[in-house]
């Protein structure tokens, strides 16, 4: 199975366009669609491609919750298909740009999480990760670590 792994830092360029690492290339490439669909989640952008997209909105259309229905209008109401051009570029419209924070010719940050990829604007994503390592410094995320033999 093919997945989506590792950082890697870039430049949007003027256009709102974002050239995607080939390692993650070659996961959307291995499906029919060159296309990725993106969404807004904490802050940041979560990029799919469409299989794993369609699996995904599948889980959430079954959810059931007090809030499921406002969190799908968010997660699935926001969601743009985006195609990835001759260069390797996938075009990140405006609305989730100025969501995420994301400016033309603004440093992001991809990191890759298996089945999906997400797009941070490097500043935003470097106050997440000093809150992440705060975390990861608490008896409650050391035992959920240990539960799975970390």
């Amino acid at each position: 199975m093919s997945a989506f792994r590792g950082t890697s830092n870039h430049t949007l360029d003027p256009k709102g366009r974002l050239i995607v690492p080939s390692r993650f290339r070659s996961v959307i490439q291995a499906e029919q669609e060159e296309c990725v669909m993106i969404t807004k989640l904490d802050g940041a952008l979560y990029a799919y491609t469409m299989d794993g997209w369609n699996a995904f909105e599948t889980k959430l259309r079954q959810a059931m919750g007090k809030h499921m229905n406002k969190i799908r209008r968010f997660i699935i109401g926001s969601a743009q298909a985006s195609t990835m051009d001759k260069q390797g570029r996938i075009q990140i419209p405006k609305e989730l740009r100025d969501y995420a924070g994301i400016m033309p010719k603004g440093e992001v940050t991809l990191i890759g999480l298996v089945e999906r990829f997400e797009i941070w604007q490097s500043d935003k994503l470097k106050e997440e990760q000093r809150a992440i390592e705060a975390l990861l410094k608490t008896d409650e995320a050391r035992d959920e670590l240990m539960e799975l033999g970390l």
